[in-house]
């Protein structure tokens, strides 16, 4: 008899053993099991009935995939309800946390096969047939199962014009005007990015003269060099070169910003995102010790669900409210609306777009680049913001994936280094995150919701002379990033000609050498860099009021927040008399999550750094061993 055959039957036994003998109204039937196998001896198989699914706990996609074919194993993220109280103590704290993925994780070993305990999210990783699935979805315990989907940099259409061979933009620091900040002598340091990406090589622009990267850890594939892909390598680059290799002639947005690896794709170009869900829990564990401040995730997923329900999302808002400025790619899907992929679907998180700006430091001629993706189904305006995202030059990795498959894209600086090409709402992503990690060595207590507050509304126009139409106003957010308004908000200094050709490379950046005209470190800084910048930053217009988070964040901190004062933002909203509950009466489901006024809470006070999130070891299934879906490097089309 067929082996997955067997393998199905063993999994409906299973289930049935542990389902209750009378499922939920609400419950629909399944497809209908195959007919008995009769066999002249042994006697006759008489193969169950599978088990009743509660199909508002299981994710559409997923849904579909299991209908397509019932014996496949497929990626899932088993996502458990808040614990009951009472809890653990206080000095516990998340400890609530832990056992429910350490639960979850337990689910997945009856009904499936384990991966991984993500104790963010209150959940668990791993692989389950159409049968689990149905099961785990009958465990009252159990909150959603979402489909663990393939997260990667994402393709698009063919451009509708193609530029000139030559065309490359290793000027995009001045079109966004950063060269102004440097010359105030801001220029990331002391400030970390995580880059969550494919890898990061040891490149000279990033270890010399002094080693930037700070940190490295896996979450991918077997790693066999420190960044197959080229890619994370490359955004690296944007966010934080320093030009030592091309003599200052292509440098990122902050280069002395600090630098950690977490890989969370792998050598396809692809990952799940649970990866990227234990890398953002591997960030928040370390980034007291390397000064982590700002995420940088150029990739996406496709967003199927709303935000509400998606679990990359809940994730990202945990990272948000822990101090973590989140910056996301919007997707290359463009130009259709509605194609900004996870978690840059998220409302609190800075979602980025692209435009091109062909070369040139004028933004007068700057297009809307055709890729770029916008909207999404929450009618959230996304992107937030744009930056250059077409054909930026950063750093190569001799021999990647993508350096074997796009030679082409090679880039021969005036002393002969090499250097990388690459288009898309990563690179722009990249721009971004540099840009934030100025203006937190400006300001370095500014909170997440400030600077993206800051960066959003003190962008610059472009495109006035390109003839160029939107395909609908909040396609490119408030406009194109602009690195000093942003960063010297307190300064007034605009005198300065955009186009005026300042040394890229500061101060001992190079080592050994000051370049003429650059920012000498420890010279005299303007009365708005004295001390007062360490003082915490009032007066800031905050972004994301009156947001309400995803649900998976709701869940995932309910213990945390179990207890503190009650504040409704309706006090009669849907006919309940919500000023008469307490804790202990209160039904906290969806409809409270929408009342609930979660900018009343105080979350400098909440005691969550005792647990460690990345306390969970990874379960028995080696990632080397896991079919990843391909997103093959070679299927891009971005030129």
């Amino acid at each position: 008899m067929n082996r997955r055959w067997l393998l199905g039957i063993g999994y409906a036994l299973v289930a049935l053993a542990l389902v209750p003998a009378a499922p939920p109204a609400r419950a629909q039937l399944l497809v209908p099991a195959p007919p008995p196998v009769i066999v002249p001896a042994p006697p006759p198989l008489i193969v169950p009935a599978l088990p009743v699914a509660i199909e508002e706990k299981i994710d559409p996609a997923l849904r579909a995939l299991m209908q397509a074919d019932p014996l496949a194993l497929r990626p899932v993220i088993v996502e458990m309800q808040p614990p009951l109280p009472p809890f653990l103590p206080a000095f516990l704290v998340g400890a609530a946390n832990v056992n429910r993925a350490l639960e979850a994780l337990d689910l997945l070993r009856v009904y499936g096969i384990p991966v991984a305990a993500l104790s963010l999210i209150d959940a668990a990783a791993g692989f389950a047939n159409a049968a689990g699935i149905n099961a785990l979805s009958l465990v009252p315990t159990v909150a959603f199962i979402h489909h663990d989907a393939t997260v990667g940099p994402r393709r698009s259409a063919e451009p509708p014009a193609a530029a000139p061979p030559d065309q490359v933009s290793g000027i995009y620091p001045r079109v966004v005007k950063a060269h102004r900040v440097w010359r105030q002598g801001i220029t990331g340091k002391g400030v970390t990015v995580a880059v969550l990406d494919s890898g990061v090589a040891a490149d000279a622009d990033l270890i010399a003269p002094a080693n930037r990267i700070l940190a490295s850890v896996n979450f991918a594939d077997e790693r066999l060099t420190s960044d197959p892909g080229g890619h994370g390598t490359h955004i690296a680059g944007i966010v934080a070169g320093n030009g030592s290799r091309s003599g200052g002639e292509f440098v990122g947005i902050a280069p002395r910003a600090g630098i950690v690896d977490v890989r969370v794709l792998g050598r396809t170009g692809s990952g799940r995102i649970s990866s990227v869900v234990r890398g953002i829990e591997w960030v928040l564990a370390h980034r007291a010790a390397y000064n982590i401040r700002v995420i940088n995730l150029s990739f996406g997923a496709p967003a199927h669900l709303s935000y509400r329900a998606d679990p990359l999302s809940a994730a990202v808002e945990i990272a948000w409210r822990r101090g973590l400025v989140v910056v996301a790619a919007s997707g290359n899907d463009g130009p259709q609306r509605d194609s900004v992929v996870t978690p840059g679907i998220d409302p609190y998180v800075i979602t980025v777009g692209a435009t091109d700006d062909r070369g040139t430091v004028s933004r007068r001629d700057d297009l809307f680049a055709w890729f770029s993706a916008w909207g999404s189904a929450d009618s959230n305006a996304k992107p937030d913001l744009v930056a250059p995202g077409r054909r930026l030059v950063s750093l190569r990795v001799p021999g990647s994936a993508l350096d074997t498959l796009f030679p082409d894209r090679i880039v021969v600086a005036q002393n002969g280094s090499t250097y990388f090409r690459l288009t898309g709402t990563s690179m722009a992503t990249g721009v971004v995150s540099g840009a934030a990690a100025l203006l937190l060595q400006r300001r370095p207590n500014l909170t997440p919701d400030q600077v993206k507050a800051l960066l959003v509304g003190t962008t610059q126009p472009y495109g006035q002379d390109s003839g160029q139409a939107l395909p609908d106003p909040i396609a490119d957010g408030s406009g194109l990033l602009d690195a000093y308004a942003t960063t010297i908000t307190a300064l007034r200094d605009t005198t300065e000609p955009d186009d005026v050709l300042v040394p890229l490379v500061l101060g001992d950046l190079v080592s050994g050498e000051l370049l003429p005209g650059a920012f000498l470190p420890g010279a005299f800084l303007p009365d708005a860099f004295l001390p007062d910048a360490l003082q915490p930053v009032v007066g800031f217009t905050c972004a994301n009021d009156a947001l309400r988070p995803a649900d998976g964040f709701a869940r995932a901190l309910f213990p945390v927040l179990f207890g503190s004062p009650l504040y409704w933002k309706d006090p009669t909203f849907g006919g309940i008399p919500w000023f008469l509950l307490t804790w202990d009466t209160l039904v906290w489901n969806s409809v409270a999550w929408d009342n609930f006024a979660w900018d009343s809470v105080a979350w400098d006070s909440v005691a969550w750094d005792r647990v460690a999130w990345d306390s969970v070891a990874w379960d028995s299934v080696a990632w080397d061993s896991v079919a990843w879906d391909s997103v093959a490097w070679d299927s891009f089309t971005l030129d």
